[in-house]
Formats: C-alpha cells, sequence, structure tokens
C-alpha cells in the first residue's frame, strides 16, 4: 500500500490536536473491508490516525481531484453549509481544494463515484486492493454530517463490493464493524460479518447491513 509524506505529515498533527486514541483492533486476516461510523468526521480523521495498521479509504471522487474538491468546497461546503457570502467562499476553496485532493493521493483513497455509471470503478479498484492484500474501510452513513454517537440510516449499496469480489475469488470477503467509544477514546472491532452465498442475495444485503449497523452501535 503506497502512502505518501503528506499523510504521515498531517498525521502527526492530527494527532496532536485530536488526542491520543487506542485502537483494540486485530490486524486483517484475509480480504477485509472495515465498516465505521462517519460522524461528520471523526470517524474518519480517528480511524485513519490511529489504526495500528493501513487501510485504504473509500472517498467521494470529487475530493481526489483539485478542480472537483475546489467546487465542492465552493458550491456547497463553504457557502451553502456554512454560509459564507461567495468571494470568500471561492478564496477558501481554491486555499483547502489543493491541500485535500493531495492528502487523498497521499491516502491512497479509492474514489467514490456515488449514483454515477463510473461506480463500477471504484469497485474495480477495490477488488484490485483487497487482491493486493490492503483492507479498505468506509463510512457508509446517509447523513454523514450527523455528529451523535450512534449510527442512522446507512447506504448499502458498498456491499456490493462482495459481489464484485466473489467473481475473483472464491476466498470469503469479511466485513468488520469498528466502534467509536468516545469516553475510553477507544477503537474497537465488532463481530465480523460475511455473506452467505447460499441465501437469497436481497435479504442477505438487509442482514448484512443492519448487522454491521447493530454493531457499530453497541459499542
Amino acid at each position: 500500500m503506497r502512502r505518501g509524506k503528506l499523510f504521515y505529515f498531517s498525521r502527526f498533527f492530527v494527532r496532536l490536536k485530536i488526542g491520543r486514541w487506542t485502537a483494540e483492533v486485530p490486524p486483517p486476516q484475509g480480504p477485509t473491508v472495515y465498516v465505521c461510523h462517519h460522524g461528520n468526521m471523526r470517524g474518519p480523521v480517528t480511524s485513519l490516525c490511529w489504526l495500528p495498521f493501513p487501510v485504504r479509504p473509500w472517498v467521494l471522487h470529487v475530493f481526489t481531484d483539485r478542480e472537483t474538491c475546489r467546487a465542492q468546497y465552493r458550491d456547497y461546503t463553504f457557502s451553502k453549509r456554512f454560509g459564507m457570502p461567495q468571494p470568500l467562499a471561492s478564496f477558501l476553496a481554491g486555499a483547502v481544494s489543493g491541500y485535500v485532493s493531495a492528502l487523498m493521493s497521499s491516502l491512497d483513497a479509492i474514489p467514490v463515484y456515488r449514483g454515477m455509471v463510473k461506480i463500477g470503478e471504484t469497485f474495480q479498484e477495490t477488488v484490485a486492493a483487497l487482491q493486493a492484500g490492503d483492507p479498505v474501510i468506509i463510512f457508509p452513513d446517509v447523513d454523514y454530517a450527523d455528529g451523535s454517537d450512534q449510527v442512522g440510516e446507512v447506504y448499502d449499496g458498498f456491499l456490493l463490493v462482495d459481489r464484485f469480489w466473489s467473481r475473483k475469488s472464491d476466498e470469503p470477503l469479511t466485513f468488520v464493524p469498528l466502534r467509536l467509544e468516545k469516553e475510553e477514546r477507544r477503537i474497537t472491532a465488532g463481530q465480523p460479518v460475511r455473506f452467505d452465498h447460499s441465501a437469497d442475495r436481497k435479504a442477505e444485503m438487509v442482514r448484512v447491513r443492519e448487522a454491521l449497523r447493530r454493531e457499530m452501535n453497541e459499542g
């Protein structure tokens, strides 16, 4: 797995800012997808800073390219979400987008083309990462800006990675839910979940999704 100097540089300062967390998460045994509560960036920041092994995160594709990243910050994040006047939003977007897109590259992030024809590329790159022995981490909250401790509604489309994986390998793919225990400042792993390929696919999507959500909420 490729991680650049910018990631390690950024991680040093973010760790100073958020403080120490412990991670009681065993290293992956075989192809593994970790699933974690987004929690308005708390999940990505904490897990990527403190997991004791590298993971490749799913990241919305707009943040992996400087121009689309600038447009996202200018036209939505700073202007609509934070209510900044357009000139200020445009200035800050230009300043931030270069760093963010470079950081995503340094993280070896997998671009997620949600709701687009190119979503197949997301799954293909994910399978390639798993084949190379790289674990993947996904933050599937529908409301990613919800900062509460409990995981609410989650997307289930990410679970299609199991179908793409099973076309390439007979080895089972394991989904591992992660819990962020804020008071203890600890990351723990819940019970792993796997698909039963002999069961109905739609029913299995619901079962696996709800099992992961339940495990993430039991910390």
